[in-house]
């Protein structure tokens, strides 16, 4: 436990939240979103933000996002304004200083990291703190609403949709939504004028190993796939710090028709390639929440976690998936140094699934 963790509650001992099964909405003028983690998380609150400024015109929605990837969400109309924060202890001062200065009265957790995250919003001052799923979670005698148990086999984004029961808001359209500006668009319209092919994107890295796809498996794959379909180019995405891998993949495939355009872009122009696929191949990873949210066709790679908890909950027709069971016990997820499990993924069976989607919605 961190010295973090140790004092924490001997400053919220003195701070009062209001248990409630209804939060009286008239005395709120601004409600408060945290959702300061990846990418994914955030795009599983978008139904969130459109359900609240649906309901709620005039009250003013401030999301409290993470500084990597808040620009993806800049264009966001249902947001009226966004605060910075990195979740990270050393920044939790400053960022609380700068909330208590706006006195907050409802905050939504929607995703963020715990104690951080409930210690800021009772210290803020805000007497409704709401989070869901919240039954082992330490710090939930702050929360308004009682222990809550997360739902087996469900998706993220109905745990996100439950909070605003508290608001007296049934549960509403699941679909995420990423307005994307269009200076992004543009951008990769004009760098993509030159091909008339369809595109296929091999998003190679992931958050983790254990998630991540053997390199020479990708390789096999792009060289069937452009055997199979002459008239298409496979697009490599990926952050900066994946270009190493995306380049060793280009180098194996030995192709021309494979772009490598991993680190190429900002975020924002990044997520505006994915919008342009015809179809992305992809770990689980915050690229596939992109795709689905722009309507991208996906087939996705679940083996440490399961489709039902992050893949698309709709367009399943245009999202398809593999699920592969794991084969450590126990299995360490984020500590994995060499994804066995992801070897039950077999290149063939990717291909049936490309064929699938492709003669369908291509």
């Amino acid at each position: 436990m961190s010295l973090f963790e140790r004092i924490i509650p001997y400053f919220l001992s003195k701070e009062q939240i209001i248990k409630t099964d209804l939060v009286p909405m008239h005395e709120i003028e601004e409600i408060y979103c945290f959702s300061n983690t990846a990418i994914g998380d955030t795009l599983f609150n978008t139904p969130v933000f459109r359900s609240l400024k649906d309901n709620f015109p005039n009250k003013r929605i401030i999301a409290i996002l993470n500084p990597t990837n808040y620009a993806l969400f800049s264009n966001n109309k249902d947001i009226d304004e966004i605060l910075l924060y990195s979740g990270k202890t050393k920044h939790f001062f400053q960022t609380l200083k700068m909330l208590k200065a706006k006195k907050p009265k409802l905050i939504l957790l929607l995703h963020s990291n715990d104690p951080q995250a409930t210690s800021m919003a009772v210290l803020s001052g805000a007497k409704y703190v709401i989070k869901i799923p919240n039954y082992s979670n330490k710090f939930n005698h702050w929360h308004t609403n009682n222990p809550t148990k997360p739902v087996d086999m469900r998706h993220g984004i109905f745990n996100r949709l439950k909070q605003l029961k508290y608001l007296g808001i049934k549960e509403t359209n699941p679909k995420m939504y990423l307005p994307l500006k269009n200076e992004a668009k543009d951008k990769i319209d004009k760098y993509l004028e030159y091909t008339n092919k369809k595109l296929i994107g091999f998003q190679i890295g992931a958050s983790t190993l254990s998630r991540m796809w053997f390199k020479e498996n990708w390789i096999e794959l792009g060289k069937k796939l452009l055997k199979k379909y002459p008239d298409i180019n496979i697009v490599l995405t990926g952050a900066p710090n994946e270009i190493k891998m995306t380049k060793e993949v280009k180098i194996g495939i030995n192709d021309k028709r494979v772009l490598n355009l991993a680190g190429r872009f900002n975020i924002e122009s990044a997520a505006a390639l994915i919008g342009r696929l015809n179809l992305l191949i992809t770990s689980d990873t915050g690229p596939l929440h992109i795709a689905i949210a722009l309507k991208t066709p996906t087939i996705g790679f679940f083996v440490v976690a399961h489709h039902s908890g992050s893949n698309a909950c709709y367009d399943q027709n245009i999202h398809l998936y593999i699920q592969k069971d794991k084969t450590c016990t126990p299995c360490i997820g984020k500590n994995c140094k060499f994804a066995e499990c992801m070897l039950q993924i077999k290149v063939d069976l990717v291909l049936d699934k490309v064929q699938e989607i492709w003669e369908k919605n291509i």
